[in-house]
């Protein structure tokens, strides 16, 4: 038998145990539901310590972001509540209810949830009503930034490397964002303020509750699904890479147009507006780049009113703008220049997007290049639904029933269709621009792209794949393609240095592309620049000029009043040349427009007097297909009344104008009248006169078509050498009265009118005689004398009678005729 002894010192190694044979279904004697059993692992993954830790960090970060974007707005707030006019809200005790910390979470759970709500009741009078409103405003800015610290936070405990599949990654996500949702919702709970003005009003704001947990909730999950989601271990799905650079193109945008809208915001800022209102701008700028870049691309602003907001619509113009917003609508047309800026980052972004998908043998390929503007398509409208600011509730008052309404305001539908085509250049550029710029500098190549970015590039090398656990890994050989994904072409091979002339026509291409771009730029600036020339208020102001230089002929013409002949007689050069004031333009504003035109109001003063007009300007047809036309449809003229006596004539400046006979009730024709239109200003108006007649001149004050009827009535009175001439005629009169045989006629006084009588004489004749304005005169006492022939019986003493002649002074042409019809009874 074999001595097996074990030297001294030596150990003997315990035997191995035997591997326990796993079973074909490793759940079949688990006795509990495989689904079940991920979830309790999830829970106590989540429940160990790195588990706890990573929740302590994010919960962290949440609450900086949150609590930073927070006092952005309630610094400003405060700061207005207490400078501004509070005392006017002393009974609800605004400034002090603001810097409450109350205050700080209500507007922290704001940020949190994008908005507030705010519910009240009250009444007086026996009226009494309920009213519920929400604003939303949600702050991309908060949701990118925790995003971003969450996927760096993740990926930083998790040292780069992601385990597990993805259903564990969803799961292990899931519970996460849930406990953080459900933590900052009880926070913001207690972010509730009451007001109360006196015994009648009483109103409460909270933040929009379902917003913060549905926020946290999804950005917490999505961020931390990327940063834990295993990957293939090739290039990564098609579509994946389509949404990393539909977010890379996304992000670019943002940053770079909310830099350029921050920059106008900070010079353009009143002189008056304090500097905290600056802070505002950091919540924003998530919203400000994206209104901005979606102007950059062709699109455009709108605001939305509907329902009872529409009453309060006119408003609102100092919080959003009333009409469509474009980028030739800013600055005056300045904001055109956007367009260098798009088209600068266009360039950009496809050099750095096209290093990145690798270089394929096959060059140009379509199959890669579709998935960037369906995922920005889809990205855009995500981030238009969230920066659009709403205002929107309703209201209940006692037999007045319910009523709503909502005002909001954001990026238009078919703006989102314009940054999707702005990425499908992005795409198709992709494809061709970074070996266009690598044989034109390899250097700058290396710059826009990175240089360990660029060199993968140039040797044909695909893009890294982030380290996966073995556990999660899948062979390369076996790993499945996803259905409905295309297979992609072979990565090329490494590309040698580019010769001198490879270089050489490298940059004739580029400069030429560079050359084109600069003149689309131009083009496009010029055209821009030339639209936000021919606003329509401008049209206005054109009009309104016209006027006020005195050029009513030119303004008729460009603006035809569509009235009769007769009724324009004053609306000459002659007659507004003559005036003593014409109307001074102060100011012509746009205050709405929509695709079939606009809305301008202009303010003109006469004399000192302000007054304002309406006008409806409509679109036009584009000339050149390109530049905008106006049409201004709508006049400014004034219905005036003229009327005169003993004057059918009456002049305005040299223009001379006919009225029409106004015979009265008693069929006296010596009255006229005329209606006619006028442009505004002071006119001086009067009737021509000679040596028997005047007419004082009067003044016709033309303001405004809804101003007090515009009329003037003119009064012709005698001269003295008309009163000279009744006054002769009315003693000629008097003397055939004492003349035979005319002392017979009619109209002499019938004491006079006799053949009995011895003598008759004139002791005294009138001095003087008075005419109406009807031409009627009225003489002064004329004293007669005579004496009868005595009788048989009788003999007679001299007698003595006093009369006054009466009579008309009729015209013809400028002479007048008088004529004495008789002598009154006593």
């Amino acid at each position: 038998m074999e001595n097996k002894q074990v030297p001294d010192g030596a150990k003997v190694p315990p035997a191995p145990l035997e591997p326990r044979p796993e079973p074909s279904n490793p759940f079949q004697n688990s006795g509990q539901n495989p689904q079940v059993k991920k979830f309790s692992n999830a829970v106590l993954e989540l429940k160990s310590r790195a588990g706890l830790q990573l929740l302590g960090f994010q919960a962290g970060s949440i609450a900086a972001i949150g609590i930073v974007l927070a006092l952005c707005y309630l610094i400003p707030f405060a700061s207005l509540a207490k400078e501004g006019d509070a005392s006017s809200y002393a009974d609800f005790n605004v400034a002090a209810q603001l810097n409450s910390f109350k205050a700080f979470i209500l507007i922290f759970g704001a940020v949190l949830g994008g908005g507030l709500k705010v519910a009240g009741s009250g009444g007086a009078f026996d009226m009494y009503g309920e009213m519920s409103l929400v604003l939303a405003f949600v702050s991309v800015t908060f949701i990118l930034a925790i995003c971003a610290v969450n996927y760096a936070i993740v990926r930083k405990l998790s040292r780069g490397v992601r385990k597990g599949g993805w259903k564990s990654a969803a799961l292990a996500s899931g519970l996460h964002a849930l406990v953080l949702a459900l933590l900052f919702l009880i926070i913001s709970l207690f972010g509730k303020l009451s007001f109360e003005g006196g015994e009648m009003i009483s109103a409460s704001v909270s933040p929009r509750y379902a917003g913060v947990f549905f926020t946290i909730a999804l950005a917490v999950f999505f961020s931390q699904f990327l940063a834990t989601a295993p990957q293939r271990a090739n290039t990564g799905s098609a579509w994946l890479n389509g949404v990393r650079e539909a977010v890379l193109l996304a992000v670019s945008t943002l940053v770079a147009f909310a830099l350029v809208g921050v920059i106008t915001a900070v010079i353009q800022r009143p002189d008056d507006m304090p500097w905290s209102m600056s802070l505002i701008l950091l919540p924003l700028l998530g919203t400000i780049g994206s209104y901005v870049g979606a102007l950059g691309f062709l699109g455009a602003l709108a605001p939305n009113v509907s329902g009872m907001a529409s009453f309060i619509g006119d408003y609102a113009g100092e919080f959003m703008p009333e009409s469509v917003l474009r980028i030739w609508d800013i600055a005056e047309g300045k904001g055109a220049w956007l367009l260098v800026l798009t088209v600068v980052l266009v360039l950009l972004v496809a050099i750095r997007v096209g290093v990145r998908r690798g270089r394929l043998a096959s060059g140009f390929n379509v199959q890669r290049a579709w998935q960037l503007p369906a995922a920005a398509l889809v990205l855009w409208m995500v981030l238009s639904w969230l920066t659009n600011i709403s205002l929107g509730g309703n209201l209940s008052a006692y037999e007045m029933g319910e009523m709503s309404g909502s005002m909001s305001f954001g990026i238009t539908w078919y703006s989102v269709i314009f940054l999707a085509l702005g990425a499908a250049v992005v795409s198709l550029l992709a494809e061709v621009l970074p070996l266009q710029v690598y044989r034109y500098s390899p250097s700058l190549l290396a710059l826009i792209a990175g240089k360990d970015a660029a060199a993968r590039w140039v040797s044909g090398q695909p893009a890294p794949v982030a380290p996966v656990s073995p556990a999660a890994a899948v062979p390369a050989e076996t790993a499945p393609v996803a259905k409905g994904e295309p297979e992609l072409a072979k990565p090329a091979a490494a590309l040698a240095p580019a010769s001198a002339e490879s270089r050489k026509k490298a940059k004739a291409v580029g400069f030429s592309v560079l050359a084109l771009a600069v003149i689309a730029g131009i083009g496009f600036g010029a055209v821009a620049y030339l639209n936000s020339q021919r606003k329509p208020e401008a049209e206005v102001e054109k009009y309104l000029s016209l006027l006020a230089e005195g050029k009513a002929e030119k303004a008729t013409e460009m603006v035809d009043p569509g009235i009769d002949n007769a009724s324009r007689v004053l609306l000459t050069d002659d007659v507004l040349g003559s005036a003593k004031q014409r109307l001074e333009l102060v100011d012509v504003v746009e205050e709405s427009r929509d695709g079939n035109g606009a809305y301008v109001r202009a303010s003109y003063a006469i004399n000192g007097e302000r007054h304002e007009r309406g006008f409806t300007v409509d679109a036009g047809e584009k000339e050149f297909g390109l530049l905008d036309t106006w049409v201004l449809d709508e006049s400014l003229i004034v219905p005036v009344q003229i009327s005169a006596v003993q004057s059918e004539d009456v002049a305005l400046g040299k223009t001379t104008v006919k009225l029409a006979s106004d015979e009265d009730y008693y069929g006296d024709g010596t009255s006229f009248f005329g209606e006619f239109y006028a442009y505004p200003g002071i006119y001086e108006v009067s009737a021509p006169g000679n040596e028997y007649r005047k007419t004082e001149p009067q003044e016709l004050r033309v303001d405004h078509p809804d101003s007090q009827l515009a009329q003037v009535a003119l009064t012709t009175t005698t001269t003295e050498k008309l009163n000279e001439l009744v006054l002769e005629e009315v003693k000629k009169f008097a003397t055939a009265c004492v003349t035979v045989p005319t002392n017979l006629e009619d109209g002499c006084p019938s004491s006079l009118q006799s053949k009995d009588l011895a003598s008759f004489s004139v002791k005294s004749q009138a001095e003087s005689v008075s005419i109406d304005e009807s031409g009627e005169f009225t003489s002064s006492d004329i004293v007669f004398k005579f004496k009868r022939n005595d009788s048989e019986y009788m003999d007679y003493d001299e007698e003595e009678i006093t009369r006054s002649f009466m009579g008309n002074v009729d015209w013809y042409g400028e002479k007048p005729q008088v004529t004495v019809e008789g002598a009154s009874w006593w």
